[in-house]
């Protein structure tokens, strides 16, 4: 078995006329929580380390870290810090283990850092840690070096997330010490660490007497400045350490892994204003003088110049509806299945259990849960997870809906062995259900056969388009009577399908010679849209899962498939050999070969007698012999797994060879030579010489 990659990207040039490249937003993706871990004691975060392992590490408040290898479901202890973090004693109590990073070199330092509140005084200590030698599983509580260190006044408000930047360096997020209001000022006094977003170099040299760096680029250094290794300076100088000032309790944040790369952090509101800003360095993001947008009047002469502060990038009220009470900030969705928008912002409220999104300035509520939701993690792939503080972690993933199995002419869901005998026009089916077989005498020999379930009602309906009067004539699966239609052009090529998503195919054709597609939707009306060139091949398909077939086509000439998503714009792969000789060239043969709810780019080359599958989930690409040169191609679901079947119908012995995903191959003759395969009804007609 082969995998690679194979390149995937957005290709904005004049090929085709499209209008709408990018869905837009304001949809409600669906979404569901798939339970991932249980058991779990205080869960405050879960995260990766970067290092290609695919593992996943759980932060549990009391002072655990698990780590969770691929493919298990039982974590093991990575390292036990309980004798020195704070114990909490109830759910509302914010101190203990709060935080994890790994350093950008982990895989070769195996050096990892926690934010954690200490035994005694409550104090946030950064400190860093490293991996037993030999064992990157296992975390060495004797390697403790003590980075940083921040005394807390009261006991709450102790934000807890670091991270590692783009830029290398460690970024800490500080509450303004607890209580209410900020009674010490401390997020707007750049004296102390406290109600900050700080930024340090940890790569301090052998021997050094610190045991961090002020990094270059810090926006408060020079004249009146100075480190804050315990917390704070004397008044009217600036910690060096601070990125940016005037945050409450910022309690989870993270970098954008795409786009520029910004800081969106979710800082927790008082009693009015829940808010989620783009942290940039130097700026000043309002607490106290101002909760979200809102001047809280604690210092309201402040309010008067409002251009000294920076105003989130969205807020929502934390009494409407009540009882949302604290923002869980989460991540810039970059995974590669779909599951949300790409660069649409994922985050929460702690209190309500909603998650909710932030696209094209618009907050959408994804999913109401029962959830406390401490936080959310990335996996290396960028998919999300819900961490729940009772002790769960859930993946969110996209809803999948189980594409039909197409040429499925007795309603049982899978794929059933048919042809079509040109003279005199006859149907011949084999039913998968009991082994029976049906015939039909509907069309003729210059017939263009269409079969697809127009009716709706879950079986594949035998259809033809008779090019001689541009008339599409289907057969009822339910009572055998027939109707007729006219729709389309001598010269179009047949690509019914469900664009609509009401669950029956509708009648379409693409025109070559004026690459436009005329769709009849069943739910009323008529699409008309350019896309392609007059060579292209059609190869709709629902690419995107969302129950909608999309117009899509195979440019021969370069390997290029250009697909118009209905939910998630346009995107261009190059998979395949770019050829203009027909006799060399791959064959489309797209279908759902994962089993995701999502058509896979695919296709067979016949040189070889290989099928090339490119998966929908992160782009990679598989391949399998099966099959020769002169065999006539039949994907299908034979098996009813949801998944397409590589399949080929040898037409000198009559004989059928189907690679069935779950249940072995399947070798039957059914037919005779001079036969077409049903299922390759839509495979292009390069493929095979047919009337």
């Amino acid at each position: 078995m082969k995998r690679g990659k194979y390149w995937v990207g957005f290709l904005l040039i004049g090929l085709m006329s499209v209008t709408n490249l990018l869905a837009q937003g304001g949809s409600t993706p669906s979404v569901t929580l798939k339970p991932f871990l249980t058991g779990l004691s205080r869960p405050l975060l879960l995260t990766n380390a970067k290092d290609g392992s695919n593992r996943l590490f759980i932060v549990q408040q009391g002072g655990i870290i698990k780590v969770l290898q691929p493919g298990s479901t039982t974590p093991a202890d990575f390292i036990n810090i309980s004798s020195r973090s704070t114990a909490p004693v109830n759910f509302s109590d914010e101190r203990g283990l709060l935080g994890m990073a790994f350093h950008p070199q982990f895989a070769a330092n195996g050096k990892f850092y926690v934010n954690y509140t200490r035994v005694g005084d409550g104090a946030t200590v950064i400190a860093e840690y490293r991996t037993i030698a030999g064992n990157p599983n296992q975390g060495d509580l004797n390697s403790e070096r003590i980075v940083l260190l921040i005394p807390q006044p009261f006991a709450n408000h102790n934000g807890g997330m670091i991270e590692f930047g783009p830029d290398g360096f460690l970024y800490i997020g500080m509450g303004d010490g607890g209580s209410g209001n900020d009674p010490g000022n401390r997020a707007q006094n750049r004296a102390e660490l406290l109600g900050k977003m700080l930024r340090i170099d940890v790569n301090v040299p052998a021997g050094s007497s610190v045991q961090y760096l002020i990094p270059p680029g810090n926006p408060f250094t020079g004249a009146n400045t100075a480190r804050c290794d315990g917390g704070s300076t004397t008044a009217g100088n600036t910690c060096q350490e601070i990125w940016a000032i005037g945050m409450r309790n910022p309690y989870r944040w993270s970098f954008d892994r795409g786009g520029t790369r910004q800081l969106w952090a979710g800082d927790v509101g008082q009693n009015a204003i829940e808010e989620v800003d783009i942290i940039t360095a130097g700026a000043n993001y309002g607490w106290r003088v101002y909760e979200g947008t809102r001047c809280t009047n604690i210092d309201p002469a402040l309010c008067t110049t409002p251009n000294n502060f920076t105003p989130p990038v969205f807020e929502y009220n934390s009494a409407t509806p009540d009882p949302r009470c604290s923002v869980t900030g989460g991540y810039v969705y970059r995974g590669a299945q779909g599951v949300f928008p790409n660069g649409a912002y994922i985050y929460a409220d702690y209190c309500t259990g909603e998650i909710m999104m932030w696209q094209n300035n618009q907050q959408i509520l994804v999913q109401d849960t029962a959830r406390l939701i401490s936080s959310f993690g990335e996996d290396e792939d960028g998919e999300l997870y819900v961490v729940g503080l009772g002790g769960t972690v859930d993946k969110i993933t996209g809803v999948v809906t189980r594409q039909k199995a197409p040429f499925d002419f007795d309603g049982d869901g899978k794929t059933d062995l048919s042809i079509f005998r040109h003279d005199p026009g006859e149907w011949w089916y084999l039913r998968s259900s009991d082994g029976g077989n049906r015939a039909f005498q509907f069309g003729n020999a210059y017939d263009r056969i269409a079969p697809a379930d127009y009716t709706g009602d879950g079986k594949t309906d035998i259809a033809f388009f008779r090019r001689s009067n541009s008339s599409w004539f289907i057969l009822r699966s339910e009572d055998n009577s027939f109707y007729s239609f006219p729709f389309g052009a001598s010269e179009d090529i047949p690509a019914p399908a469900d664009y609509d998503g009401d669950g029956r195919a509708d009648a379409a054709v693409f025109r070559p010679s004026n690459s436009t597609w005329y769709i009849s939707r069943s739910s009323g009306g008529t699409t008309i849209q350019q896309f392609g060139l007059s060579d292209d091949i059609p190869v709709t398909a629902d690419y995107d899962g969302d129950g909608k077939s999309d117009i899509a086509i195979y440019r021969m000439s370069k390997g290029e498939w250009w697909i118009s998503r209905s939910s998630a714009g346009v995107i261009v792969y190059q998979f395949g050999i770019a050829t203009a000789d027909a006799a060399s060239t791959d064959y489309p043969v797209q279908g759902d070969y994962t089993g995701d709810g999502k058509a896979d780019v695919a296709f067979f080359r016949p040189s070889t007698g290989e099928w090339f599958i490119l998966r929908s989930e992160n782009n990679s690409f598989y391949s399998f012999p099966f099959g020769t040169s002169g065999d006539v191609l039949v994907p299908g679901d034979y098996d009813g797994d949801g998944r397409t079947d590589a399949a080929v119908f040898r037409s000198q012995n009559r004989t059928w060879f189907v690679q069935r995903s779950s249940s072995g191959t399947l070798i039957q003759q059914f037919g005779i030579s001079i036969d077409r395969p049903v299922p390759n009804a839509y495979v292009p007609q390069i493929a095979i010489a047919v009337p």
